[in-house]
């Protein structure tokens, strides 16, 4: 049986509670679909990350994931270099 999803609650999270969801504004991202993206099928998209206003146009869930773990990598670089 799917769990019921609860509209403020987003996605379901397995186990996690939300006193223990942790979401720092530094891994904030906007994602703006074209009305002509088909998720999961065609995704296009603006990505931005929220504190740094990065921003990226992309055509693949792949694209997506992989602007966004690039955008986090350098914000960690940064705060450790």
């Amino acid at each position: 049986m799917r769990k019921k999803l609860n509209p403020a609650e987003g996605v379901a999270l397995g186990g996690a509670t939300r006193s223990r969801l942790e979401l720092p504004p530094e891994r904030a991202f906007v994602v703006q679909l074209a009305t002509h993206a088909e998720l999961p099928r065609r995704v296009v998209a603006r990505v931005e990350h929220v504190t740094s206003g990065q921003v990226a146009h992309v055509a693949s869930a792949r694209a997506l994931i992989s602007f966004m773990a690039a955008v986090l990598r350098r914000g960690r670089n940064r705060d450790t270099g």
